[in-house]
């Protein structure tokens, strides 16, 4: 089942002479459950897709489908809501709310949509994300990978149809960055989240189902990673 289908996706900036194609004719589909990775150097365009396809940024032409819902056909209140509710987002710098704690954080997503969050959901979240112990720590109390982990939990709470996660591990060691990729892998098999994350670390990359390179805007599809092949265990997420 696809949850996402981009479609022949062109971002021109600029116009003449001091035009620049930053997309041209990205094509690809993720299905449900998928961990994708896009790798490629800085320029090439990798963010500017990402935007694209989190409607913060408007393509210059082509078609982005979530879950069979056109974003590009939308209004502009629309595809906000729309994003708000279907769209998890992972940053490198976090983008902790610093007045607002641990549950606080992971919670507010829900807030933002004027729901009321689940205790027994931010229970389990907290437990899955290895912070019970940190649930009332603010954020400047918090390693970077605890805070990164926050951020994973903001993104799953609401239980959105893709997650698009941009250098998640930017700010991390080496340790804690494979703490974070370990965690976002059991996320998307446990939860059958649907994930698609850009790294500049190979490394890291070959761990996901499937890789993404962009050069000078162009997308092609290297297929699926060799630890894919041989399949990751659905555990408890820890």
């Amino acid at each position: 089942m696809n949850i996402l289908q981009v479609q022949n996706l062109c971002k021109t900036y600029g116009k003449g002479e001091i035009s620049v194609d930053a997309l041209r004719n990205v094509s690809f589909n993720l299905d449900k459950g998928e961990f994708c990775a896009i790798v490629g150097e800085s320029g090439s365009g990798k963010s500017t897709l990402l935007n694209c396809i989190g409607a913060l940024d408007t393509p210059t032409s082509g078609k982005i489908l979530i879950d069979g819902n056109d974003l590009l056909t939308m209004s502009e209140e629309a595809r906000t809501i729309f994003r708000r509710r279907n769209i998890g987002f992972i940053f490198q710098s976090f983008q902790l709310v610093p007045e607002l704690n641990v549950e606080q954080n992971i919670s507010f997503p829900l807030l933002l949509d004027y729901r009321k969050p689940d205790s027994s959901a931010i229970d389990e979240m907290l437990e899955t994300l290895g912070l019970t112990d940190r649930r009332h720590h603010l954020p400047n109390q918090l390693s970077g990978g605890q805070q990164q982990r926050v951020a994973i939990g903001r993104a799953l709470i609401t239980h959105p149809k893709l997650i698009l996660a941009d250098e998640p591990t930017g700010n991390l060691d080496s340790r804690n960055s494979q703490e974070v990729l370990d965690l976002l892998m059991k996320a998307s098999r446990h939860y059958q989240q649907t994930i698609l994350m850009i790294t500049h670390n190979n490394n890291l990359a070959v761990s996901a189902d499937r890789v993404f390179r962009v050069s000078d805007g162009c997308l092609t599809d290297m297929g699926q990673t060799s630890q894919s092949k041989e399949g990751y265990r659905d555990e408890k997420l820890s």
